[in-house]
């Protein structure tokens, strides 16, 4: 019984105060604002007036100059790290594509075209390769050949050059 009482002494206390349980509701919170302006994805940063698209991270902010277009931190991160991976891959390319033409006994001049690819990156090089000398050590043993090449894949370009002593 005395919970009862104790329940309905503060409702009574409530009632006679002026005490309404509308006064504990909080104003509605719009979390997520939509921005119409720039098309479907765009939503507004919160506490600016600065539109940002879900999924590329693209920003838009309307100024009196025009629309100031930028990206997010993030999403400048990730198209950075996407052109390092490119870039990357553009180099294991270019290194495949380098691969000198092999001289065998009595052949003293080589040319060979190559092809290298690694992930969505192609590359296309020349390698060349000559004999530079024969007979370089008593009992005529000993030759010096030479290569170098070079290979292009997008904006990248590597090259090599190199010398090999064989007796």
């Amino acid at each position: 019984m005395r919970g009862i009482h104790r329940l309905i002494s503060c409702a009574f206390l409530a009632a006679a105060s002026g005490f309404s349980a509308s006064a504990l509701a909080a104003p509605p919170v719009e979390y997520v604002r939509v921005c119409s302006l720039y098309g479907a994805q765009y939503y507004y940063s919160l506490g600016t007036d600065t539109c940002i698209n879900a999924n590329t991270g693209e920003t838009r902010r309307a100024t009196a100059d025009g629309v100031v277009v930028g990206k997010t931190a993030l999403a400048s991160k990730v198209d950075d790290i996407d052109a390092r991976v490119q870039r990357a891959f553009e180099g294991a390319s270019v290194a495949s594509a380098l691969t000198s033409p092999d001289l065998v006994q009595g052949e003293h001049f080589g040319v060979r075209v190559n092809w290298g690819n690694a992930g969505q990156s192609n590359a296309m090089g020349v390698t060349g390769a000559a004999v530079l000398g024969e007979g370089l050590f008593s009992g005529g043993n000993g030759r010096l050949a030479g290569a170098a090449g070079v290979a292009f894949s997008g904006k990248t370009v590597g090259g090599n050059a190199g010398l090999q002593l064989t007796w």
